[in-house]
């Protein structure tokens, strides 16, 4: 029966590929395609379940939103605004371009984003602000400055005091990267009117100095934040169309490259061989990526949730590899197991390829058999991975 032979590539595939080879069936292959696909899927889920990406507004793919379109913002009286296409931050994450403010003669200037679609920094919100500024002029930092939140128009609205956060004169003419917790529990907001932290409608900057002169400021990279939620959670119905996309493909390409390789191979060394046997030998020998799919299943439960913040997409230097560092001190248990897991099922697959020339073509030596499996092995993991990398 193909299920017993199935049991057998595990424990006597000297034996049982004789016999599946006289007598070659797929329904022992498709049996372990549709187990593969359920414990692949079951690992995937476990897998995502414990990994969490960090949600914004605008959303994460377009985080330069409020900052490549100077309609939307309107400021001070004497203040230009401009796009500014050669000083911007170079990630395609924020757009080719920085939002630029100036402003002649002056010492102070006001710039406000309006209508930036009920935010909800309410208890189930974001727990943050983020925005990057540069100050080109003057030479001198604010004497003070200021971050307000409004909530369903002006009269109603939250102040956070940045002067703090501007002080740094050694950053004046670089890119500052500024962080600002909202919300509820956040402290140092004062309250005007009657704001509501789950409807933020819109936001200004003040910036005051102590003379009048030239101000230059560039914004870009401005975006709630602070909401980590799993794949599984955001997008149940997408992440089984991948999960089941990436599984299905996974196994029907290494069967499909794996089996042909053989046959060329075997081909160019003068060995007779018939396509379906070495076919569904093959996929036979793929029971062994149940195997693997299970211990990784197990291996989840030395994996610790893990946090992946957008600074690892829109990867800066120094700040993604930071964030990255920390990712992989956190997984680097379950890293290690899951590597190891994949050297052993690499060994194991190659070894039962060895098996199945040996039955194909007993007057091939043990030397000419692994020849073949290796060969054709090593090469089917370099093809898939490009494949891979390809997004097939």
């Amino acid at each position: 029966m193909f299920a017993t032979d199935v049991l057998k590539v595990l424990y006597a595939p000297h034996k049982v590929f004789k016999q599946i080879i006289q007598n070659p069936k797929y329904w022992g292959p498709l049996l372990i395609f549709v187990i593969f696909i359920a414990a692949q899927s079951g690992f995937y889920y476990s897998l995502y379940s414990k990994t969490y990406y960090e949600q914004t507004t605008p959303d994460i793919t377009n985080l330069g939103a409020w900052t490549l379109n100077a309609t939307m913002w309107t400021v001070s009286p004497g203040v230009a605004i401009s796009s500014n296409y050669i000083d911007y931050l170079n990630s395609s994450v924020y757009g080719n371009s920085s939002m630029q403010f100036d402003v002649s003669n002056s010492n102070n200037m006001s710039i406000t984003l309006s209508d930036i679609s009920n935010v909800n920094c309410g208890s189930s919100g974001y727990l943050n602000l983020s925005m990057r500024i540069k100050q080109v002029d003057p030479q001198t930092t604010p004497s003070s400055a200021y971050l307000t939140l409004y909530s369903l128009g002006q009269s109603n609205s939250y102040r956070y005091d940045l002067t703090s956060d501007l002080s740094n004169a050694s950053l004046i003419g670089s890119w500052n990267n500024i962080t600002v917790p909202v919300g509820a529990s956040a402290s140092n907001w004062q309250a005007a009117g009657s704001p509501q932290w789950g409807n933020i409608t819109g936001l200004k900057l003040d910036f005051n100095y102590a003379a009048n002169s030239t101000i230059t400021m560039r914004v870009e990279g401005l975006f709630f934040r602070g909401i980590f939620e799993s794949p599984v959670k955001t997008d149940f119905v997408g992440f089984l169309v991948y999960v089941l996309q990436a599984t299905i493909i996974q196994f029907i390409e290494e069967w499909i490259l794996f089996a042909a390789l053989m046959y060329i191979i075997i081909k160019g060394l003068k060995g007779s061989v018939i396509w379906k046997p070495l076919f569904v030998a093959v996929g036979f020998a793929l029971v062994v990526t149940v195997v693997q799919s299970l211990i990784s299943l197990v291996a989840i439960v030395t994996l610790p949730a893990v946090n992946y913040p957008v600074e690892l997409l829109t990867s800066f230097p120094g700040e993604a590899q930071v964030l990255l560092n920390a990712v992989s001190t956190q997984t680097a248990a379950y890293s290690l197991t899951v590597g190891l897991v994949q050297l052993v099922i690499y060994v194991w697959t190659a070894g039962l390829g060895v098996f199945i020339v040996r039955a194909l073509l007993p007057e091939f030596t043990y030397t000419k058999c692994i020849l073949v499996s290796a060969a054709a092995f090593i090469v089917t993991i370099l093809l898939v991975s490009f494949l891979s990398a390809l997004g097939f």
